[in-house]
């Protein structure tokens, strides 16, 4: 604007008041454009500012909604979704099985130890007590697969008592006998009978489904050259079963 000033007051025959076109340049476009060209940069810049700023904030915004929708989200889900948690087993009754092992047996089987009460019936989701007293002092060190057998497993502790001493395991070395029921994964470790003649090992369980169950000692205990026959492989001696009705 400038030159235009400078012009009006070198050439006072121009009309340059009253021309707009003059005050532009108008006998020369390419000047025009020239003049033009030092303003419109700034006004686009001025106003990319100002389009580049409200997208920022609208971008902002977007964004925090976008979070607080997918917590909102997230947290109805969390809420709504079905727990993977297994419900505990409630025990409708309660009852205890006492069991013997007994030694110096006659017949076919002679001398070779057995359970009595090898056989009863209970019912689902009861809470079965197992009492087991072992006239046996022999033991019957487990060997291989059956090392995992001196643990206690499946009771509704995680443990078992022997004498009223509550324990969780006991030496391989020492176990006389298991009382094991595969099919509720449940394991009484059983040690050779002390001083006294006898060993009494209790522990607690809850079948959870119907049907007939084998019960079965691991411990190799009967005749043959790894113990595994003999009483051991013989119904009412080392295995039995167990009902469980509704």
């Amino acid at each position: 604007m400038s030159d235009d000033r400078s012009s009006r007051t070198t050439d006072p025959g121009r009309d340059s008041a009253r021309d707009p076109l003059a005050r532009l340049g108008a006998s020369d476009p390419l000047a025009r454009l020239g003049r033009l060209s030092w303003r419109r940069p700034k006004r686009a810049a001025a106003g990319g500012t100002i389009v580049i700023g409200s997208l920022a904030v609208i971008l902002v915004g977007l964004g925090v909604t976008v979070a607080i929708v997918s917590g909102v989200a997230a947290a109805i889900r969390d809420a709504t979704k079905p727990s993977t948690a297994v419900p505990a087993v409630v025990a409708h009754g309660a009852v205890t099985e006492r069991m013997s092992i007994i030694t110096n047996t006659t017949g076919a089987l002679g001398g070779q130890p057995k359970y009595t009460n090898a056989s009863w019936t209970v019912k689902k989701d009861e809470k079965v007590t197992v009492i087991i007293t072992s006239y046996d002092n022999g033991t019957a060190p487990l060997q291989g697969a059956q090392m995992m057998f001196d643990h206690v497993m499946g009771s509704t502790t995680g443990t078992e008592t022997i004498g009223g001493k509550t324990v969780s395991s006991i030496s391989d070395v020492t176990v006389a006998h298991t009382f094991t029921i595969d099919a509720f994964n449940f394991n009484m470790p059983i040690p050779a009978a002390t001083g006294n003649g006898h060993v009494t090992v209790e522990a607690t369980f809850i079948p959870t489904k119907t049907g007939t169950f084998v019960w079965q000692c691991y411990a190799p205990c009967g005749a043959g050259a790894n113990g595994g026959s003999g009483a051991m492989s013989t119904t009412n001696w080392m295995e039995g079963d167990i009902k469980v009705v509704d």
